[in-house]
């Protein structure tokens, strides 16, 4: 069997393989011998997707499997990711699971996996869990009696606006532009909002199944921009489309992604340490370096943020795609509890959002090519270029090229001080990779 899980979770094109009705019993069965073994309490899980037209046929398959396994299913219906991270760890529950593909596409869907502390899957349990799949074929029988039970309780998600309203303490002022990306904080975010005391813009929160992330939300931020001059607002928030990620727009127009999130946060929940992952701009290191703080690096995504985390003292994380985790909260990026804290120490220190800058990043450059087999990495020989362009950086830059855990894409990412030069090398890069697949 091919690898399942990508950066987060398993992704790719609903109704195709993995994506399936069929496949759904098979990971079911896998997580309940993994998860739900011990005797000792009845099982359960709770299920929530996002806006996307097969979120449905997902959750319902899924549930119909928990059931078929003995396992009480409890769905949230629509609800942002960290809100089952959350409610996963409130509900006692031994699995959350979240139906979402992020920031892709409508066509394109995705599974996100929480233990029952609400933590994301570590990769030996990934890898423990593909191994159960490609052993096991027949979903697991039991007795009429011990059928498990759906609940749908969409009113759970109380649960976690309750716990971000009382983890706050502040009356907001100002003019917002608030991008829901017609997903899964389309319902809730603008109100919640609006209850801190701020004028809310809402623009794109009327999801109709395939227009969540179209040309709007944090992967495609220039309708925030455009929205914020057109309204006059002192800041706009875009969310993806789960909610887990987010990007903000300064009055000017300016985006300030995570790593700016990060420096912004560090001022008003001090710590001696931060983790981010090795896609934080240098420019972000050396800034925390110059205040005293030590910033750690973990691989790319949340969950590898948030593992670094749980080991460590650090109390703050995030990735400058927008992934903000705060510790004390969840262990999971949560975009709205992140723009809510940018929010309240923009009031409490009477500073406009431009002024919220608190580096100059280095330039990047980024490059993404599509291929069949992103194991190529691993050739000798192009391992051997790679680092003959790291010497061209010198100590001046970084370098990265890494396989998408997501696309079938192999992704270069370069950050100096000259842009120009960055760009030709990663042109340059670029065609001597592509060469090896002829």
């Amino acid at each position: 069997m091919h690898k399942l899980f990508g950066t987060d979770g398993i992704r790719g094109i609903a109704n195709e393989y993995p994506l399936t009705v069929d496949f759904c019993p098979r990971l079911v069965e896998a997580l309940v011998s993994k998860f739900c073994s011990s005797a000792e309490k009845k099982h359960s899980a709770i299920i929530g997707k996002d806006t996307r037209i097969s979120g449905d046929m997902l959750e319902h398959s899924l549930a119909a499997a928990f059931c078929a396994e003995g396992i009480d299913v409890t769905l949230l219906g629509v609800v942002p990711t960290p809100a089952v991270s959350i409610l996963t760890r409130e509900l006692e529950a031994s699995i959350g699971v979240m139906v979402t593909a992020s920031h892709n596409p409508f066509y394109d869907n995705g599974i996100k996996l929480f233990n029952g502390s609400g933590s994301k899957l570590l990769d030996s349990e990934e890898a423990e869990l593909e191994k159960i799949i490609d052993t096991n074929s027949h979903l697991s029988k039991v007795a009429i009696f011990d059928f498990g039970r759906v609940e749908h309780t969409p009113s759970l998600l109380n649960i976690y606006s309750t716990k971000i309203k009382n983890s706050l303490n502040f009356k907001g002022s100002c003019k917002i532009v608030v991008d829901c990306a017609n997903g899964s904080f389309s319902a809730i975010a603008p109100d919640l909002l609006r209850g801190f005391g701020f004028e809310v813009i809402s623009i794109y929160d009327s999801p109709n199944g395939v227009n969540i992330n179209e040309n709007c939300g944090a992967a495609n931020p220039d309708a925030l921009r455009k929205a914020v001059f057109r309204y006059g607002a002192d800041i706009g928030i875009a969310f993806d489309g789960d909610g887990d990620r987010i990007v903000l727009a300064d009055e000017c127009g300016n985006f300030l992604d995570g790593d700016h999130i990060l420096a912004i946060l560090i001022q008003s929940e001090p710590s001696k340490e931060v983790v981010s992952t090795i896609m934080s701009n240098l420019g972000l290191e050396k800034y925390l370096a110059s205040i005293g703080i030590k910033l750690h690096r973990s691989a790319v995504g949340d969950r590898y943020i948030s593992q670094y985390m749980q080991n460590s003292n650090a109390q703050l994380g995030a990735e400058s795609s927008g992934h903000v985790i705060v510790k004390s909260h969840a262990s999971t990026g949560d975009g709205l509890f992140a723009a809510l804290k940018v929010l309240e120490y923009l009031i409490k220190s009477g500073k406009i959002c431009s002024q919220l800058r608190f580096f100059e990043p280095y330039p990047t450059v980024s490059r993404n090519l599509h291929v069949q087999n992103k194991s190529i990495l691993q050739n000798p020989a192009i391992q051997r270029v790679i680092q003959e362009f790291e010497k061209r950086l010198g100590g001046h830059g970084r370098l990265v090229v890494r396989p998408s855990g997501t696309e079938p894409v192999i992704r270069i990412w370069m950050e100096g001080e000259n842009a120009t030069e960055l760009e030709e090398m990663a042109d340059e890069l670029s065609l001597v990779i592509s060469d090896f697949f002829g």
